[in-house]
């Protein structure tokens, strides 16, 4: 199971290298990843909890294009392990440093608005969403290529 090395997991993909039990822990994982962080969140306003799903779904139904539709393969398999270190590294790499300039900016720039912020966390999550589905698109895209490029 891989964590951040996607060229690794692009190759294995492309091979159909990728068992079942690794197939397994890459949906097992991130749903008790999420179950314990739902167990502890508060609750969410409806308005983000609608849109959030709805992006989910988008970049879904589109990742599920890019791969080749009906005539794809190994969409779920691609789309799990893809979701894990894709997720990881958009998160580590683009999200962190993401999350400093925009909290930042509406420190310095809307002192006040933070304070009763709720449309913040929804720019936020719909910012992180863009930034994974277009790396989700390139990997996808990498995995149905004749040769797999280097993916940095």
């Amino acid at each position: 199971m891989y964590f951040f090395n996607l060229k690794a997991l692009l190759l294995d993909l492309k091979h159909n290298n990728v068992t079942e039990r690794e197939s397994a822990l890459y949906v097992l994982i991130p749903i008790i990843l999420m179950m314990l962080y739902s167990y502890y969140l508060q609750q969410t306003d409806s308005l983000e909890s609608l849109a959030n799903n709805v992006i989910i779904i988008i970049n879904f139904i589109i990742l599920f294009i890019v791969n080749g539709g009906n005539n794809g393969k190994n969409f779920l398999i691609k789309y799990f392990s893809l979701s894990w270190v894709v997720g990881w590294r958009v998160a580590i790499f683009y999200l962190i440093p993401f999350t400093f300039v925009f909290f930042g900016l509406m420190y310095f720039v809307f002192p006040d608005y933070l304070k009763h912020d709720t449309h913040g966390l929804l720019i936020f999550g719909i910012a992180f969403e863009v930034f994974y589905l277009f790396f989700m698109i390139k990997a996808f895209r990498a995995t149905l290529q004749k040769v797999v490029i280097a993916y940095d």
